[in-house]
């Protein structure tokens, strides 16, 4: 840190200041304070003319920097703004919209499970009423009510003709017969 402006040297009196530098200022003396507080720290004095490196000629003045358009900053903030508010929105968009077809998903889901309910209980409810009708008893009391009876005698009719046909059931018995028998071995035959 620098030291305080009240400890620094005067400056002599034949110096001179130059053309345009700062004339300094004769101090004031220091003030006193009570005992027991504690001196405030003082700033460093600044200069208010820029000071020049022995580097530079002193021919060249500084060219003086654009200063940026605050209109330009402005459209760049909004423009990023504007991307920004787009992005999140469609990603937003695209959550409750995932969200909605997923929540139609499972209303689906739940209406299927309970027609595959219903129709299992009616499919159940059809097979038990299918195997009432087709119960032999029903069936033998269904025939006696509408006339019919069991048939005493069964006659199978041949029709003329070449080829031979065996009714229903019956070829078996016609094959049967129309073989000739093997011989039995070790028998007489």
């Amino acid at each position: 840190m620098s030291q305080p402006a009240h400890a620094l040297p005067e400056p002599a009196p034949d110096d001179r200041p130059l053309h345009g530098a700062a004339v300094p200022v004769p101090r004031r003396a220091p003030r006193t304070r009570p005992a027991g507080k504690p001196p405030r720290p003082q700033a460093p004095l600044r200069r208010k003319t820029p000071v020049r490196h022995q580097t530079e000629p002193l021919s060249e003045t500084p060219r003086p920097r654009a200063a940026p358009k605050p209109t330009a900053r402005r459209r760049g903030s909004v423009g990023f703004l504007v991307l920004f508010a787009i992005v999140v929105g469609s990603m937003v968009l695209g959550l409750v919209s995932l969200s909605a077809l997923l929540a139609e998903s499972s209303f689906r889901a739940d209406d299927l499970q309970h027609r595959i309910d219903a129709l299992a209980q009616e499919n159940l409810d059809l097979t038990r009423e299918q195997a009432a009708l087709s119960a032999p008893g029903r069936i033998d009391a269904w025939a006696r009510r509408s006339g019919m009876r069991l048939p005493d005698d069964i006659r199978f009719l041949h029709v003329p003709g070449e080829a031979q046909t065996a009714p229903a059931g019956g070829a078996d018995a016609l094959a049967r017969t129309e073989r000739p028998l093997k011989p039995v071995v070790g028998g007489s035959g």
